[in-house]
């Protein structure tokens, strides 16, 4: 008996030695895209970001392809590292929302990250908040709120 609790601490010992978080390195080619789509053509975003910059983009479809909005800005390292600190991909990979509420004239907001190993994309209802993702979702409003005006 006593020989069987050993074996199964040594296999828990390794089983959680093994779970760890996936850790994202400075020098990391992550790339996070989000936006929001809503019904009716009354207006669609979207946000690139990068290590070396991030892109904004609005237009109203029904009037135009031409963006009304159309910025770009760098990324400085320490606002680079900071992006990665709040994006945990273990967590974001789990995630499975393919909301349509732009089906019925709705809004949708989407969240996209891709490096040289995953691409992952969710689409909730716009401004709906998620748990796991919170600290993300209110760095993207953030951008969003800095190049909207």
């Amino acid at each position: 008996m006593k020989l069987s609790v050993k074996y199964l601490l040594l296999i828990t010992f390794f089983v959680l030695l093994g779970c760890k978080k996936t850790e994202l390195t400075p020098n990391s080619d992550l790339i996070i895209k989000a936006g929001f789509m809503c019904g009716w053509g009354s207006g669609e975003d979207s946000l690139e970001i990068s290590q070396s910059e991030i892109k904004y983009v609005y237009y109203i479809p029904a009037q135009s392809r031409v963006p009304i909005i159309n910025k770009t800005r760098s990324v400085s390292e320490s606002e680079w590292t900071e992006i990665l600190n709040i994006v945990n991909l273990d967590n974001f990979v789990k995630l499975n929302y393919q909301s349509c509420n732009i089906c019925v004239d709705g809004c949708d907001e989407w969240i996209s990250i891709e490096d040289d190993k995953i691409s992952h994309n969710i689409r909730i209802g716009k401004g709906y908040q998620i748990d796991t993702i919170n600290k993300l979702q209110n760095k993207l409003a953030e951008l969003r709120a800095e190049f909207s005006k």
